[in-house]
């Protein structure tokens, strides 16, 4: 089934060899679709409501879903055949309500519909994570295991895929890591951690280059802080990542460690030493984010200049890198960098009693899958889950998507506006930079 806007003129439409997959539609604007998934199934719409299609509607249900950085695809996992008949559809006990590795296909579809390109074929005694994108949205990696967590996250295979060729064609293997692989923006380059130390590679998995003669301080270390993450906006020649130091115990859950901005050539400079539990970047590039339990902090790495927030929840930097949105259990806040004001937007005006995430070295984690925001900044969107107080005010109609727009210092612009109600998870509305994000509990339930 393909998605069609009614218009009152038609303009001429390209098709993208194939690779929506969809009927291009005259004054389709890309980012001004957000998603959600309902019932089992993909769902967009317009910020308002409005044009709300149901894109991906498989057999079994869509367990988790990716934009592409264009905003034209989305990568989607629906459950294998066999697991789902013989396993209660799985729920996510984590923050963000995603689902975590599971038995699962690998597809990519065309933001208008149409039919999904299978790249990765399931199998009940496979497990899948979600896909992460390279930053120009032509390669997708994922993570394999078995029916059970590896000993160690050096035994779990990851795949490098291209968007449009179904059944592992044109897929290959990325070599053993500790981390999360992390994708550069301009190299084709992506780095992970293994024994040997921290190494790059190229989208075909060859020509392995280690950075690091061996295996940093401490790693592996817990593994929300097992990272190699490239600097955004910049020109992939630096990256960060965290040691321990001297005298540190690796099996410790949150050591004492010092976050590195390291070149290519392996010259290191210290940004901070802190007992933290998560680190990423800025968009921009400009500052890291950093948390300590329940305690985060912006760096600015030119000038070392900081400020600290509490407050629980994902952070979610906006794309412009003026602002972090702190999507908790309880609450909803903004943060505006620039004045370091915080705003409580949302709330079920109950105590958070939320304790701090801690993994272990061999914990399997995800980013966040998607981003609330729109791609301007100036507009985001959030799911109610239990929290129907917006600034004092109950939410109407209740439960549901929300969509919000704000001034430029980050003032929200009348009511929040209802985009969808129903059984919803995981709305987003653009692509994630897993480089921008923390990690988070990967496990199905």
């Amino acid at each position: 089934m393909k998605r069609y806007r009614i218009v009152s003129i038609l303009l001429p439409c390209l098709l993208l060899l194939g690779q929506l997959l969809t009927a291009c539609n005259a004054g389709h604007l890309g980012s001004n679709v957000i998603a959600f998934i309902r019932d089992g199934h993909v769902w967009t719409s317009d910020p308002d409501g409005a044009n709300a299609f149901a894109i991906i509607t498989t057999t079994t249900p869509v367990v988790g879903y990716n934009w592409s950085p264009t905003h034209q695809l989305l990568a989607f996992r629906s459950l294998d055949e066999s697991f789902a008949k013989t396993t209660p559809h799985p729920s996510a006990t984590n923050t963000l309500r995603q689902i975590g590795d599971i038995p699962s296909t690998m597809n990519t579809v065309g933001v208008d519909g149409g039919t999904p390109i299978t790249l990765a074929f399931s199998s009940p005694d496979v497990r899948y994570s979600n896909a992460l994108w390279n930053s120009t949205g032509n390669r997708l990696l994922y993570r394999q295991t078995g029916q059970s967590d590896p000993a160690s996250l050096a035994d779990a295979h990851w795949w490098i895929s291209q968007n449009d060729q179904p059944g592992g064609i044109a897929v290959k293997a990325f070599p053993s890591t500790y981390a999360l692989p992390s994708f550069s923006y301009k190299s084709g380059l992506i780095a992970g951690i293994s024994q040997h130390g921290i190494f790059t590679t190229d989208m075909t998995g060859a020509k392995q280059h280690y950075i690091t003669p061996a295996l940093p301080d401490g790693h592996p270390l817990p593994a929300a802080l097992e990272r190699v993450l490239w600097q955004p906006a910049h020109d992939d020649s630096h990256f960060l990542y965290a040691m321990t130091t001297p005298n540190q115990q690796s099996t410790q859950s949150s050591p004492t460690v010092q976050l590195i901005l390291s070149t290519l050539n392996n010259q290191t400079t210290t940004l901070a030493t802190c007992r933290c539990t998560q680190f990423s970047w800025s968009p921009d590039g400009k500052a890291i984010l950093y948390s300590t339990g329940l305690t985060y902090t912006i760096l600015n790495i030119a000038d070392k200049s900081s400020f600290s927030i509490q407050v629980d929840g994902v952070p979610y930097w906006s794309p412009d890198s003026r602002f972090l949105l702190i999507d908790g259990q309880h609450t909803l806040t903004l943060i505006n960098v620039s004045t370091h004001q915080q705003a409580l937007l949302l709330s079920d005006q109950q105590q958070p009693t939320t304790t701090p995430f801690t993994p272990s070295s061999h914990t399997m984690l995800q980013p966040a899958a998607n981003s609330p925001w729109a791609a301007d900044s100036r507009h985001f969107l959030f799911l109610t889950n239990d929290r129907l107080s917006w600034q004092h005010q109950q939410l109407n109609p209740g439960k549901g998507v929300y969509t919000v727009t704000i001034t430029d210092d980050g003032r929200p612009q009348g009511a929040p506006v209802n985009a969808a109600t129903g059984n919803i998870t995981q709305a987003g509305w653009t692509y994630q930079d897993a480089n921008t994000s923390f990690l988070y509990p990967a496990t199905a339930q």
